[in-house]
C-alpha cells in the first residue's frame, strides 16, 4: 500500500482501506489477487493521460480525473478523499474501492467485459441476465429516464457488472428493487451482502 501525493495513512485508515479491498473476496476468496500486489493511494482525486487512435488513423489525447482506476496487471489506483467520502455514506450506493477490485475480479478470466470467472452453466446464465438488465437500463439512460441506480453503470458493460457490486455491498436493498436478477447473481458470487439489514 502506497500513498502518494504526500499522503500520509494511519495504520487504523491501513486496515480500513485492506478491509474496503477485500469486501468482494469474502466468498471468491485470495484467487482475487492474483496478478498483482499494489495498491497506491492519492490524497483527491488524479488525472491520467489518455490516447487513442480512431479508425481514420488520428492520434487523440486528453487528460482524465480519476477517483479509482484497476489496471489489468498492475495496481489498485484509490482516492484516499473519495474512500472517505464513501465510508460517510456507507448505504448510498457507492464505493470506490469495491468498484475498482469488481474490475480487478472481471479481468482474472482475461476479458474486461462484466463476467468475471464462473463454472460454464452460470455464466450462460449471468450473460443472459446481465445483458438483460443492462440494455434496459441503457435504454432508460439514452432516454433520459430518471434511474435509482447510478447511470454510470450505462457506459459499458463492465462499469455495470463494478456499479451493480458497489450496490451490492452499500444499497442491495435497492439494487434487488431495481434488477432481482443481477442481485440474486451478485448474492451468490459475492456471498449475501454484510450490509444487508436482517429478515
Amino acid at each position: 500500500m502506497t500513498p502518494l501525493g504526500g499522503l500520509q495513512l494511519a495504520d487504523d485508515q491501513r486496515v480500513l482501506l485492506a478491509a474496503l479491498c477485500c469486501l468482494p473476496l469474502l466468498e471468491f476468496g485470495e484467487a482475487g489477487l492474483r496478478g498483482w500486489s499494489q495498491l497506491l493511494v492519492y490524497p483527491d482525486a488524479f488525472r491520467v493521460r489518455r490516447s487513442h487512435v480512431d479508425a481514420a488513423g488520428v492520434l487523440h489525447e486528453w487528460d482524465d480525473e480519476l477517483i479509482g482506476e484497476a489496471w489489468d496487471h498492475g495496481p489498485l489506483i484509490l482516492s484516499w478523499a473519495d474512500v472517505q467520502a464513501d465510508i460517510a455514506e456507507p448505504d448510498a450506493g457507492y464505493c470506490v474501492a469495491v468498484h475498482e477490485m469488481a474490475h480487478k475480479l472481471d479481468a482474472l478470466d482475461g476479458e474486461l467485459d462484466g463476467t468475471p470467472p464462473l463454472p460454464s452453466r452460470w455464466q450462460r446464465g449471468w450473460a443472459r441476465d446481465f445483458q438483460r438488465a443492462y440494455d434496459a437500463f441503457c435504454t432508460r439512460v439514452d432516454a433520459g429516464g430518471e434511474t435509482a441506480i447510478d447511470p454510470y453503470a450505462a457506459e459499458a458493460p463492465e462499469e455495470f457488472f463494478a456499479v451493480a457490486t458497489e450496490y451490492h455491498f452499500s444499497a442491495p436493498w435497492l439494487l434487488e428493487q431495481e434488477m432481482p436478477e443481477v442481485a440474486a447473481h451478485l448474492a451468490r458470487f459475492y456471498g449475501p451482502s454484510p450490509f444487508h439489514p436482517p429478515v
